[in-house]
């Protein structure tokens, strides 16, 4: 007996394994990145004050809670390592203090010393531009 090959063309068959992987990549990405712009906005009592814009990004995000530690991007560190942080976020900024941003978030119950001991230190490097965010009252 003689088999006979059909005319029905079939269409080639399909690998979607590369679109898999690059889906779960993407999936990754995203919820990683959504994982440090949340550590960035640790859970604060902002001082009530009328604002006139919503925070912008900045380039380095610095939150004092209510015992006047520091946490930057979700860890606790000290001055001098907030000092090394700063140069190193000057340096990707070309060295010029002016295009530097950064935004302090102070929990409304610290100390005011904590916040005068980071402008002090922020001279060091010649920054003169520091945001204080606060809460809008609805």
């Amino acid at each position: 007996m003689r088999l006979c090959k059909s005319r029905n063309r079939h269409l080639p068959e399909m690998n979607i394994t590369p679109m898999i992987d690059v889906t779960f990549l993407l999936l990754i990405f995203f919820v990683t990145v959504t994982q440090v712009s949340q550590a960035n906005r640790e859970q604060l009592q902002l001082p009530q004050q009328a604002g006139e814009k919503d925070q912008d990004r900045s380039t380095l995000t610095i939150n004092i809670n209510r015992t006047g530690q520091l946490n930057v991007a979700g860890a606790v560190v000290d001055r001098a390592d907030l000092a090394t942080m700063v140069a190193a976020e000057l340096e990707k900024v070309g060295g010029d203090p002016r295009m530097l941003k950064i935004l302090v978030r102070m929990d409304q119950g610290a100390q005011s010393r904590a916040i005068n001991q980071l402008i002090d230190q922020f001279e060091q490097f010649d920054v003169k531009v520091v945001e204080l965010a606060v809460e809008t009252p609805q």
